[in-house]
């Protein structure tokens, strides 16, 4: 037997389309269980179909029964990137346990990679209310790896830092001296600090090896 959720599970893209271009479903109707598409296609890691399902309306934060969105549930770094930078996910909101999908990642302590960069991202929450200024900026906000924005924006000789902490303030200085709304910062630095954690990441994935692949 066939439904929405199998084809997505399975990444059957024609046989989504179908369905949904049908009536029958969309790319947000719940099984009993709350389990969406979405869901489906985060979870296997569909990410041309999770677009699509996109496309068509569906909800990258949808909360199933246990009130998981799609990024609870997915099992690579590459999933979770791709929801969070390209399909704009939360990765603050909480299910009913009140577990963000970070704290759910580490309490099934399968994938190390992926805690290590959702975890990381979780270090961002002071990003969004940067809305004061350099001054609110230098001070407040924190790189995943603990390192500060004011850090970078110091008066120390270049000589005693390495290569790559001068070119990350020259980049920092750069955006904070543009003509640029707080909004068009913020942007900016999330950027930046996104390549920091994908950069932890790749260390971790250097030391500890291949993430292993939770059981189905």
């Amino acid at each position: 037997m066939s439904n929405i959720w199998i084809a997505a599970s399975d990444n059957k893209i024609d046989k989504v389309r179908e369905y949904i271009e049908s009536g029958s479903y969309t790319a947000n109707s719940k099984d009993p269980n709350g389990y969406t598409p979405m869901h489906a296609a985060a979870s296997y890691g569909n990410l041309d179909l999770l677009k699509y399902l996109v496309s068509q309306g569906g909800d990258i934060n949808i909360q199933d029964s246990d009130g998981d969105t799609p990024l609870h549930h997915v099992e690579t770094v590459e999933a979770a990137k791709f929801l969070i930078e390209e399909l704009k996910a939360d990765f603050k909101i909480k299910n009913k346990d009140g577990l963000t999908p970070a704290k759910y990642q580490e309490e099934e302590d399968e994938y190390p990679e992926l805690i290590e960069y959702l975890s990381s991202l979780e270090k961002l929450g002071t990003l969004p209310a940067m809305k004061t200024g350099i001054g609110a900026s230098q001070s407040n906000l924190e790189l995943p790896n603990g390192e500060r924005v004011k850090m970078y924006l110091s008066k120390d000789s270049d000589e005693n830092l390495s290569d790559e902490l001068i070119q990350r303030r020259k980049e920092i200085e750069s955006i904070m001296n543009d003509d640029l709304t707080e909004e068009q910062k913020d942007e900016k630095l999330r950027s930046i600090i996104l390549g920091v954690v994908s950069g932890n990441v790749h260390q971790l994935k250097e030391s500890d090896g291949p993430e292993s692949k939770r059981q189905r």
